[in-house]
């Protein structure tokens, strides 16, 4: 302690200040971040069309109407901690996970009923299988009972992600700042010290649009988690939709589509060609189709890397996306994401970051290329072969 007080009052003194080393003064020292900081390295559960998702340590949000699949994309998430890849959903590591489920909302018969007939159907383990998973329905229990047996029971079982359906019904008020303020630091700090991720499942609000999350809670909930996800049930084509909204670092820009098989199981779909977003800004679909990027003149681009068609009015051009990426990697086995937009970008003649990424999205739905995880945890892009 002598040694840390010497220190910080030698700093202060050649700053040409002269101030005591109070124990406040320590505390907030003790928060300081340097260069030498030891910091956890970031580490993520899952990938979803092939981007890092739901990391450790941090909060991950579902969100949307009532009925709109926060439920069923849950429960993927849930199975894809046994399944290796549920859909679109892959686990990182080959080692399973211990998932944690605190349904809140209900009953005792239909939690059993999901979890037997859906998560282990999805996972492939057979019903007696809850060696991986530990599921607790506290319908009946108060709001405040309910937070404590939630940080008891992370305490004790060490799962490495928690789903909390419905985050709400954890405080008496969604409009009540200081609750709300209350439970959230409380799950960010019990997300950091036992070392999982905590995802909250929250409704919107009556308003219906896509951003606005449910009352101060929700607010809360935006400003402090990692990533969004939003749910939302297409009526005119029978189908769900998944989107991921927010993220701090790794955006998914695809759109994850899925149906409901008779069996009462996801199934993924092709989303809609073309939809337009409506007044609530919901969505329609944003995976790049060859027509779309193709409106801009191929003039403009690298000859090499386009392919004609005389014949076809509806699409007169595309790209040769399989000999561009190829060109771009060469004879790397992986490159940096980063990197390996500088070098399409060059070889291609694209200007634009924007129309990059559709293309790059492009060469990933027809399965060209694909993003995964080096030794190292870094990002990197690999070519799929033909």
């Amino acid at each position: 302690m002598k040694q840390i007080l010497d220190a910080i009052k030698n700093e202060l003194d050649q700053a040409g200040q002269v101030s005591p080393v109070s124990p406040l003064l320590l505390k907030v020292d003790g928060c300081r971040i340097t260069s030498e900081t030891e910091v956890p390295k970031e580490e993520f559960l899952f990938r979803m069309f092939g981007k890092p998702c739901f990391p450790r340590r941090e909060l991950s949000a579902v969100t949307g109407l009532e009925k709109c699949g926060k439920t069923f994309f849950t429960t993927m998430v849930l199975a894809s901690c046994v399944q290796q890849n549920v859909l679109e959903l892959e686990r990182v590591n080959e080692r399973p996970l211990k998932a944690m489920w605190f349904d809140t909302e209900q009953s005792k018969s239909s939690t059993k009923g999901i979890l037997t007939e859906r998560v282990f159907r999805l996972s492939g383990q057979p019903k007696d299988g809850d060696s991986h998973f530990f599921v607790f329905n506290v319908r009946s229990c108060s709001h405040e009972e309910r937070m404590d047996y939630l940080v008891e029971a992370i305490r004790a079982y060490q799962p490495d992600i928690v789903i909390i359906d419905n985050v709400s019904d954890l405080l008496s008020s969604v409009n009540d700042a200081e609750q709300s303020n209350r439970v959230i630091e409380q799950l960010m700090h019990v997300a950091s010290e036992y070392n999982c991720n905590i995802t909250v499942v929250i409704h919107l609000n009556r308003s219906g649009e896509k951003g606005g999350l449910r009352g101060w809670l929700g607010t809360e909930i935006k400003h402090k988690a990692y990533e969004v996800y939003y749910c939302e049930y297409m009526k005119e084509n029978n189908m769900f939709a998944v989107e991921q909204t927010m993220s701090r670092k790794f955006r998914i820009m695809n759109i994850f589509y899925y149906c409901v098989t008779d069996e009462g199981l996801p199934e993924e779909t092709e989303g809609p060609r073309r939809q337009s977003r409506d007044s609530g800004g919901h969505p329609g679909s944003n995976k790049p189709d060859a027509y779309q990027i193709n409106t801009k003149k191929a003039d403009s681009f690298n000859q090499k890397y386009i392919v004609r068609h005389d014949d076809d009015s509806s699409q007169p051009w595309e790209w040769n996306l399989r000999q561009l990426f190829d060109d771009a990697l060469g004879s790397a086995a992986e490159m940096s994401v980063g990197m390996l937009k500088s070098k399409v970008m060059g070889l291609s003649g694209i200007k634009f970051p924007n129309y990059y990424d559709k293309v790059f999205n492009l060469a990933v739905d027809q399965r060209i290329v694909q993003t995964t995880m080096d030794r190292n945890g870094r990002i990197v892009v690999v070519t799929i072969p033909s």
